[in-house]
């Protein structure tokens, strides 16, 4: 059957509120020591939204206009939330010692191969940093963070008090208002994401990027972004592996061999004459090179700001052969650092991210 607007449970389709980043080393440090912040420990998963019980993603579907639904994904956290159905809940459905890779495996697979996936790896927990409406039907979104955080942790109680065992795949986010670049680098050091600088007096705002309400703070940069194009592999290979490189071309002929070694691509010569060139094994295996990605700019104009690579193989192989299938696709990026005209440097691929809208990966300016 169809999906309807009916299907969705609320009047109005809800997007999450998002975070941006900060480029101006001296304005974080500022950040960093300022009273009116704090840090709220970010978590290596896919953000969903919990409507009483029912968890949607950010993306929404071409198809029907709503938010990707993958409750029958999770029935365990379901079974939970279930019982408050006009509570709505902003979290971080995340692996226990797992990535985000491992949770789009699972939040992106069919329910049934989610459940098996799960049932072999352990099930996904829900780590919930904000609190958009109370077991009341009370709306908090006009209320400062400070506030509604106060009031998810009461929330959390009340939850606990009916059902003891929903610990076990339920939990509060931790924060600090104190010591926040101490708070963010213990993180770091065990292998942890990050934190999101979150403003203590700050409104949540649907579907909207505030400015200095929300800032992500990562070891590294990243970004999420618009795949536009591919390009295709550079031809020959300048490597230090020539001796036991195993792709060489002939250039008389276009012939694409397999020879193991500059000794056997010599020894090839000396017995059927031509003249060989060591090629890259993207160009050999008639793959995509480098993916390139775009961002919206201010005018809503998708603006190419870079190149990466860093793709798996058999990603590499399915773009190859279906590159209608990630054109327009949300994925992210990792980067050094991002030039004063937009573009990343030394990109690396991190994730697909098939939980974002492609209007979401915008240019963040300041």
């Amino acid at each position: 059957m169809e999906k309807t607007k009916r299907d969705y449970p609320l009047d109005q389709i809800l997007i999450p509120m998002g975070g941006t980043t900060v480029k101006d080393l001296g304005k974080m440090d500022e950040i960093w020591e300022s009273t009116d912040y704090a840090a709220d420990e970010k978590y290596d998963g896919s953000r969903y939204l919990s409507v009483g019980g029912r968890f949607f993603s950010r993306r929404v579907s071409v198809k029907d206009g709503l938010p990707v639904e993958k409750t029958t994904n999770v029935p365990h956290l379901n079974r939970i939330l279930k019982n408050y159905p006009l509570l709505i809940l902003d979290g971080e459905v995340y692996v226990e010692k797992g990535n985000s890779s491992d949770v789009v495996s699972i939040m992106g697979a069919n329910p049934e191969k989610a459940i098996e996936r799960q049932e072999e790896r352990g099930y996904v927990s829900y780590v919930i940093y904000d609190i958009l409406r109370d077991v009341d039907g009370n709306w908090l979104t006009d209320q400062p963070w400070i506030d509604r955080r106060g009031i998810l942790e009461e929330q959390m109680e009340l939850i606990l008090e009916d059902n003891a065992s929903a610990s076990t795949h339920l939990s509060l986010s931790n924060y600090t208002i104190t010591d926040k670049k101490g708070f963010y680098e213990k993180i770091v050091q065990r292998g942890g994401e990050g934190v999101m600088l979150k403003k203590i007096d700050g409104l949540y705002k649907p579907g909207k990027k505030p400015r200095w309400n929300w800032i992500k703070a990562k070891q590294e940069i990243t970004a999420d972004v618009v795949i536009s194009g591919f390009k295709p592999p550079v031809e020959e290979y300048t490597g230090e592996e020539l001796e036991s490189w195993r792709y060489w071309q002939d250039l008389h002929s276009d012939e694409k061999l397999i020879l193991d070694g500059k000794a056997k691509a010599l020894e090839h010569i000396a017995e059927n004459g031509g003249e060989l060139r060591p090629i890259t094994k993207y160009f050999y295996m008639g793959w995509i090179g480098a993916v390139e990605f775009s961002q919206y700019d201010g005018q809503g104009v998708l603006k190419q700001v870079g190149f990466c690579s860093g793709i798996k193989e058999d990603l590499r192989e399915d773009m190859t052969n279906h590159p209608d299938k990630y054109i327009g696709e949300c994925m992210e990026i990792s980067a050094m650092e991002r030039t004063r005209d937009g573009y990343f440097r030394h990109p690396q691929f991190k994730r697909m991210r098939p939980d974002k809208n492609p209007e979401e990966c915008t240019v963040n300016e300041y």
